[in-house]
């Protein structure tokens, strides 16, 4: 057999999971075995203290997140840090307990032969990123990998995993090092923080059991993980490997702010693979083998906005009625884009340089956005306040971070709503997925959690294609005495690829197994 693998790819990576954990059989034994041959027991601690993770302990955690990325794509590597302080026993964020001693662990594992290294990258340029050591599974490893039957569910790859993340600030790229995680701990809060939190977490919990029980799905993938470029942002032009398994469905909610934030700032839901993939392809989600649709708030943030301000907006405030840079850009339709990503910039930023900046870097493609000046972009956004005066002076003074609050106690209803019921719906933070016979319920329940928050409604619509029918109806209604013509919709079903059904097989064996069938 011979190594037939790219070399380890600095940008195709994942870090490291310390929440990746089975008892199974086959992963004990192969973890005993490596155990041995790397000569793990000169790590073991000297006297009575026992660990709160054994050194075979940490390794299954390794060669188990090793072992999920090489099921999802053998090319990924895993970024591993070796610094000692992201292995915090204590972290909140370090639900297994893993100590720094993995470190040693890994070099070991790499002297024997089963772990191959790509060196760490620290950047002397500060505005530039560096990079933790990437490792991966070497062929050695692999045709132990290639003697196991263990699947994906048969591992939980969030064991213990807090799902209320603390941050001290927003930064839009969860792979971003100054996304920095902010420990807390219960007895630094206040009683009604603590209580809100109890309550958030208990819902949270609740949901994720919910999406575990619940088979979301593609049916025309031949696989069960696909690649995705990214178009937009820093990462621009780099590949991503999503998985649409059990191992991306752990959902989680995000806070900025740090403690001094209160729980008021962010708060969205994050993870979870159906927000890593382009809407074209979320329009192909089947939920149980059902086909849904996805009803999205219309502007949402403006209106949100807007209603504070007292005014409620027409149906596209994003179109000016006129070219602005005639010169420039040439199209409405052109115009209209850029409006509205310049006004959604405005709203998340603090200054007018920032959003302008941010607008630019939105799309490394788009050279025409790129090359436009800060004085053409104001000249956009005043044209954008000229017509909508009450967000004169509220543009570009960092309005973002409480606005997502809002939206997230609006989306924490319309979930919990559902998590009850035993109906899976999928949050992509101002649009919902779920099945489409479900749409009347939701749009209903979308109406209500926005007025109980804001005490407003704000429009919605459905972003799926349809089939548009017609047919005449009557009956004894007023109204219908007479058959009347009535438009209604069905959904364009997918025609599952084989694949499809191998892994709606295996999923439905596995509920049956565990016990986990879906109980409404």
């Amino acid at each position: 057999m011979t190594d037939d693998l790219p070399k380890i790819d600095r940008w195709n990576s994942e870090p490291l999971d310390v929440h990746t954990w089975s008892d199974h059989p086959e992963i004990k034994a192969l973890c005993d075995q490596l155990y041995d041959e790397a000569g793990l027991s000169v790590l073991e601690r000297k006297g009575n203290r026992k660990p709160k993770r054994t050194v075979r302990e940490s390794l299954r955690v390794l060669i188990l997140d090793l072992y999920v990325k090489w099921l999802k794509d053998p090319s990924i590597s895993v970024g591993f840090s070796k610094s000692m302080k992201d292995y915090k026993v204590g972290s909140r964020y370090n639900g297994l307990f893993v100590p720094r001693k993995i470190i040693e662990v890994e070099e070991l594992l790499v002297d024997a032969g089963y772990v191959e290294e790509l060196p760490h990258f620290n950047s002397p340029d500060r505005t530039a990123r560096s990079y933790t050591t990437r490792i991966r599974h070497t062929e050695a490893l692999r045709c132990l990998f290639n003697n196991l039957t263990i699947d994906l569910h048969d591992i939980d790859t969030h064991s213990n995993e807090e799902c209320i993340i603390l941050h001290d600030k927003y930064v839009d790229d969860p792979d971003d090092d100054t996304n920095r995680k902010i420990e807390y701990s219960e007895e630094q809060l206040p009683p009604d923080e603590l209580a809100l939190l109890d309550t958030l977490r208990s819902q949270l919990h609740a949901y994720n059991a919910l999406l575990k029980r619940t088979f979301i799905d593609i049916p025309s993938y031949t696989s069960s993980t696909f690649k995705r470029t990214i178009t937009k942002g820093r990462n621009a032009g780099r590949q991503q490997t999503i998985s649409l398994g059990s191992d991306n469905k752990f959902v989680t909610r995000v806070f900025n702010g740090g403690l001094a934030g209160k729980w008021q700032l962010g708060g969205r839901f994050y993870r979870g693979w159906w927000q890593q993939i382009d809407k074209e392809d979320r329009s192909k989600i089947y939920i149980n083998d059902q086909p849904t649709l996805e009803v999205d708030f219309k502007a949402f943030h403006p209106n949100l906005l807007s209603n504070e301000l007292g005014v409620r907006l027409a149906d596209d405030p994003y179109d000016l009625g006129e070219l602005i840079l005639p010169d420039v850009i040439t199209t409405q339709e052109q115009q209209r884009a850029y409006v509205k990503l310049l006004v959604l910039m405005g709203i998340n930023a603090d200054s007018d340089k920032k959003a302008y900046q941010a607008f630019r870097n939105s799309d490394r493609k788009d050279k025409l956005g790129q090359s436009l000046t800060d004085l053409q972009l104001g000249a956009l956004l005043n044209a954008f306040t000229n017509k909508h005066s009450q967000f004169d002076g509220i543009l570009n003074t960092g309005q973002a971070l409480r606005l997502m609050n809002i939206d997230s106690q609006i989306a924490n209803l319309v979930i919990d709503h559902f998590t009850q019921k035993v109906i899976p719906v999928l949050c992509i933070h101002d649009s919902f997925i779920i099945q489409y016979d479900k749409e009347p319920e939701l749009r209903r329940i979308l109406d209500q959690a926005t007025h109980q928050i804001t005490n407003y409604t704000v429009d919605h619509d459905i972003k799926n294609e349809r089939h548009n029918h017609s047919g005449k109806v009557s009956g004894n209604i007023k109204g219908y005495e007479e058959p009347v013509v009535v438009q209604f919709h069905t959904p364009i079903r997918i025609e599952p690829v084989s694949q499809y059904h191998d892994r709606k097989a295996k999923f439905t064996k596995w509920l049956e197994l565990s016990g986990n069938i879906l109980t409404g």
